[in-house]
């Protein structure tokens, strides 16, 4: 099951969450980022991030 955690990019957030798979969770982390962290459309650089933070 992939998890993700802000933390794991640099964020100073407690937020973490998991899915049954990537899809389902890059889907909670893009919903997350925009309420939480007004980021609207993710950066190509952040999503790289975001992908190499993903434990499976």
């Amino acid at each position: 099951m992939p998890t993700f955690k802000c933390k794991d990019i640099g964020m100073d957030c407690p937020f973490e969450t998991s899915a049954k798979t990537e899809d389902e969770l890059m889907m909670k982390i893009a919903e997350h980022a925009s309420k939480a962290h007004d980021i609207k459309t993710v950066p190509p650089e952040l999503m790289a991030k975001i992908k190499k933070a993903i434990k499976k």
